[in-house]
């Protein structure tokens, strides 16, 4: 039932009540008259119909069949009214028993605001077992969620009672989804807790919603600095950021820009909100191509120098990656006198791709209708230029202009197909499974599999001396390693668990040690499992560029993508991977600096003070070091094996 439908309901059942009463007294009063006849007294009538409510007058005779039919009335409604003041304990009770007998490895959701409703929904319908818990019993998103068969535990995400009643100790998954910063974090805490204190050996995953970014890089800096504890993997997520990532990897710069034959790569930014801002990090961060050239982005906006300065004063190295050019807009109708300047009106209109952010869907809508109108004035085209907007979902216009529409003909697709304008939904297409639980099912095995590659090359020879006492272990990582690079020249069909296997049935071969014994430090969900969530971040920045080098090595003549011709064109990559490398670390504030021998000070410089001696140009780094930002690209072929539908 939709929200709308509920409410009409709701005043279906009030108006039922009120008849109800109504005539409870009508048949009250004619009762009376009929059996006290000349006695009847219209007031006393009146008294002995409301005593009625109170389960009064229970005669067995009765001497009207008016009066029978208002005590019967009555009754029914005295008993509703109890019912109604035990039924959410009832129920609250019935929820409890059945997730304690029938549910496991569910997934609990703490409130349900527009987040958590999003997310829970989407849930549901991909079949998950769903437990919310929720402080508001008014909240209006209630109901659709039990309809959907969702169930909902009415209590404070603080409290440990309510914790409990979730299911906490067997859940899989655990979405503390509120808007409150502090109140989110003190509900992640009360959960490790109540975890603890049950002495739980499950692993649960905890995704925790963060609005503010300082918070985040504090959890992400120094909550897992030794993470050794595999009880549970708690992670952040922010709206603005999922989007701002999604939005790159469905429509990025280098699908538009061609740094090979254009003299400029340019994009536009039109707007700028939290969003915006990340989306400028997201392409400081994958924005980088073989000829090195910057990218360079107009940034379109009424206030651009004041946010122009802003994102300069947080990120003062964002030069060395892409150039920002701010350009004031003096009209929301795009009457191309923005700037007072010819060159950047014309330079505008060379911009290959245009993202817009913004706080309202309708003004959104609107200005991009009004950039297309610009666009086809200076190029003479109607869909030459895309256009992708984030929408806020502030007031559910799209939702409306594609209601009750055929799919072909509605709002949506008419900006899509015939004005390439995209629209992408902030909330609904941010927070989705994909996002938040399987990090996009490729991505997240192409990131396991590039650090488990790095694994082998760096850890591994520790791991077999140090466990296994393994004679020089250097010499079988080494063979290893050539063992791993040549897999993609097999016939057979390569997958992860494919990879997995083939190592360590190496290791074992070369070792002597059981197959379960290796299988135990060594496998590719072990090594990422010991990973802060700083370094599984790296390595998926470094999986989401894997489809920008495939392209610009297409581009630039790497053909076949083998190991002979990625060193042929040696000179070319590395730097590439550097630059990205180099920028990742900047934008997660790490800063230049020697570091020193000892790997106790080593470790503290590098993992917590954030101090790396490699922030340097390509051409400084030892050949040591340059061999590193070729690996990833030696990696290649077997990647696109296994990112393939082979």
């Amino acid at each position: 039932m939709s929200k709308k439908n509920s409410g009409i309901w709701e005043k279906i059942k009030l108006v039922l009540i009120i008849l109800s009463v109504l005539l409870v007294f009508v048949l009250g009063v004619l009762g009376f008259q009929e059996t006290t006849g000349s006695d009847f007294n219209f007031f006393g009538a009146i008294y002995s119909t409301i005593c009625l409510f109170l389960m009064g007058n229970a005669d067995p005779v009765v001497g009207s069949n008016y009066l029978l039919a208002a005590q019967y009335l009555a009754a029914i409604l005295f008993s509703l009214g109890v019912f109604s003041l035990v039924f959410d304990q009832v129920y609250n009770a019935y929820v409890i028993a059945k997730i304690r007998f029938r549910y496991r490895d569910h997934i609990v959701v703490f409130s349900l605001n527009i987040v958590g409703q999003k997310i829970t929904e989407e849930l549901l319908v991909k079949g998950y077992k769903v437990v919310v818990v929720e402080s508001d019993k008014e909240n209006s998103f209630i109901h659709q969620i039990k309809e959907k068969g969702g169930l909902v535990v009415i209590g404070n995400g603080t409290d440990g009672k309510a914790i409990g009643n979730a299911g906490l100790t067997v859940a899989k998954t655990c979405i503390i989804a509120g808007d409150d910063d502090k109140e989110n974090m003190e509900i992640a805490n009360e959960v490790l807790f109540y975890r603890e204190k049950k002495n739980t050996e499950e692993s649960l995953k905890i995704m925790l919603h963060i609005t503010d970014n300082n918070n985040i890089n504090v959890l992400k800096d120094y909550l897992d600095i030794h993470n050794e504890d595999e009880d549970y993997d708690l992670e952040t997520f922010n709206v603005s950021q999922l989007a701002a990532r999604k939005i790159y990897d469905l429509y990025p710069p280098h699908n538009y820009v061609n740094p090979a034959q254009d003299e400029e790569n340019i994009i536009a930014v039109v707007g700028y909100n939290q969003t915006a801002e990340e989306f400028l990090l997201e392409n400081i961060i994958l924005s980088h191509y073989p000829e090195l050239s910057n990218l360079q982005v107009y940034l379109v906006d009424k206030e651009a120098d004041q946010h122009f300065n802003d994102f300069s004063y947080k990120y003062p190295f964002y030069a060395e990656f892409i150039d920002i050019i701010p350009v004031k807009l003096h009209n929301s109708s795009f009457y191309a006198n923005f700037a007072l300047s010819k060159k950047h009106i014309e330079k505008l209109s060379k911009a290959k791709a245009v993202y817009m952010f913004g706080d309202s869907d309708a003004g959104l809508l609107t200005s991009s209708a009004n950039l297309r109108q610009f666009f086809y004035n200076q190029t003479s085209s109607v869909s030459q230029t895309p256009i992708i907007i984030c929408l806020p979902e502030d007031a559910g216009i799209t939702e409306l202009l594609d209601s009750n529409r055929d799919p072909k003909t509605n709002a949506t697709n008419v900006f899509s197909k015939k004005l390439n304008i995209q629209l992408y939904h902030g909330v609904s297409d941010s927070c989705t499974t994909e996002s938040l639980l399987e990090h996009s099912e490729l991505i997240d095995k192409l990131s396991k599999l590039i650090n488990y590659y790095y694994s082998i090359k760096y850890e591994f020879s520790y791991e077999l001396k140090d466990r296994w006492d393994v004679k020089d272990p250097e010499n079988v990582v080494s063979r290893l390693e050539k063992f791993l690079l040549a897999m993609p020249d097999d016939e057979e069909k390569i997958t992860d668990k494919a990879i997995q296997k083939r190592v360590i049935r190496f290791l074992s071969d070369e070792t002597g040690i059981h197959y379960n014994s290796l299988y135990s430090r060594l496998s590719i969900e072990k090594r990422w499992n010991i990973l802060t969530h700083r370094k599984k971040d790296s390595n998926r920045y470094a999986a989401r560029q894997l489809a920008l080098k495939f392209s610009a090595l297409k581009r630039i003549g790497c053909e076949p993508l083998t190991n002979e011709n990625i060193v042929r064109f040696y000179g070319r990559l590395a730097p590439m991977e550097h630059k990205r490398w180099s920028a990742e670390k900047m934008v997660f504030n790490y800063k230049y600096g020697v570091l020193v021998a000892d790997k106790n000070d080593r470790y503290v410089l590098k993992d917590i003070l954030k101090i790396h001696d490699q922030l340097i140009p390509y051409d400084k780094l030892t050949e040591i070091e340059k061999e590193k930002d070729l690996n990833l690209f030696l990696l290649l072929p077997l990647l696109s094996r296994v990112g393939s539908k082979n």
